[in-house]
């Protein structure tokens, strides 16, 4: 095919993607950061203790450029994703629903935390967030963001996205990344 066949297919919109071709775009933003608290498990572990990080998450999204568009993703709908997914967790001590070691009891007004004794942590509802994790590692919060942002990318990008890796930054120089192939 010459070039300005291609040209005039890609000007109608035919193929609905540029064909054998991937390209990748990322977002890593400052802003696309959340500062939040919370504790691991791990009896002994300084880590137990409560603590907090100002989290930074980025995203990097692979596949065909779809040729109405111009764009693998548009930039704006993954920082959109990006901050729905981040604003609930931002001022708030993550609590990991799937720990087994924990028992966790909420109402109206605060969750309570039954680990190493009854009322081990007790927090405000509004200042809690559940996190369905078994730990609140970067590794898990990456994995658990990433299959979050593959549902939420499904209507405008995700048939089109081959690969997703989105990182965490729990503090610089300290990152979890979760990748997610599939065919195109």
């Amino acid at each position: 095919m010459s070039s300005q066949q291609d040209s005039d297919t890609l000007s109608r919109g035919h193929p609905p993607y540029i064909s054998g071709m991937s390209l990748q775009v990322s977002v890593a933003k400052e802003s696309l950061g959340f500062s939040a608290a919370h504790f691991l498990t791990l009896p002994g572990h300084i880590c137990e203790r409560l603590h907090g990080h100002n989290y930074r998450v980025s995203i990097m999204v692979e596949g065909p450029v779809d040729p109405a568009t111009g764009f693998v993703v548009d930039f704006a709908v993954l920082k959109q994703a990006i901050r729905a997914l981040i604003t609930p967790l931002d001022h708030r001590v993550l609590i990991p629903t799937g720990n087994p070691a924990l028992t966790v009891r909420q109402d109206d007004q605060r969750v309570v935390i039954d680990y190493a004794w009854p009322e081990w942590l007790v927090v405000p509802r509004t200042h809690a967030c559940l996190v369905p994790v078994a730990h609140t590692t970067a590794e898990l919060l990456a994995e658990w963001m990433g299959r979050e942002m593959m549902r939420a990318l499904e209507g405008a990008a995700g048939e089109r996205i081959t690969r997703l890796v989105l990182e965490v930054e729990e503090s610089s120089g300290q990152t979890a990344a979760f990748t997610i192939n599939r065919e195109g």
